[in-house]
């Protein structure tokens, strides 16, 4: 398989996943890279059978997480120092399915609180709006899910766009707008979303826009 029949057959490949196939383009034989895509052609199909045998929803959702969690856990070398409390990435924009809405709109449909005045706030915002970047503590950014005590009030069910978002450098660096950041980076993982997002009943959008519109 060479690079553009890859990219032509797996459209809704990761930006670090294109880095990753491009970067081993680089390093390896033609016909080994070729072997290369077709080994990862493969696996990407694999997981996606194993995602789609679960109906479409919250079940499909939860079967990404518990891969991702997985693969995590097998393979991390280096240790992540993330921790409860230290929040800065609560503050980023993030993106997550329709799937995993359902699974947040049922959390607050139960009660589950939230300030609904700052969802309805960052809702309005569109993608990628330069407002994210206004202050790595910037409280109109903060995840409605973040608890007074800066920990996840879901952490259980948070999406998988959270669980990868991990470090290794010290947890200070994310709180400085120059600090310099070492971020986890898992290729299977990435196998894994591309493998779902393949999936036609699938969309992504903002975290708030997509528990309010969806």
């Amino acid at each position: 398989m060479k690079r553009n029949e890859f990219n032509a057959k797996h459209p809704r490949t990761t930006k670090s996943l294109k880095e990753f196939v491009i970067s081993y383009e680089k390093s390896l034989a033609p016909d080994v890279y070729e072997k290369f895509l077709n080994s990862l052609d493969a696996e990407i199909g694999n997981a996606h059978d194993e995602i789609m045998a679960l109906p479409p929803g919250p079940a499909r959702a939860r079967k990404l997480q518990e891969l991702v969690e997985e693969e995590i856990r097998k393979n991390s070398k280096f240790p992540s120092t993330c921790s409860k409390g230290c929040s800065a990435c609560c503050h980023l924009e993030v993106e997550i399915t329709n799937y995993e809405s359902e699974i947040l709109t049922e959390l607050l449909e139960n009660g589950h609180p939230i300030d609904k005045d700052r969802l309805k706030s960052q809702s309005r915002r569109e993608l990628q709006d330069p407002v994210w970047k206004n202050g790595v503590r910037n409280v109109e950014n903060q995840c409605v899910f973040l608890g007074a005590d800066k920990a996840c009030s879901i952490y259980d069910q948070r999406p998988v766009m959270c669980r990868r978002h991990a470090v290794t450098s010290a947890p200070i660096n994310c709180e400085l707008p120059d600090g310099k950041i070492s971020l986890c980076y898992y290729p299977r993982v990435d196998v894994l979303i591309v493998a779902a997002s393949e999936d036609p009943d699938l969309r992504v959008g903002p975290l708030a826009k997509m528990i309010l519109f969806s």
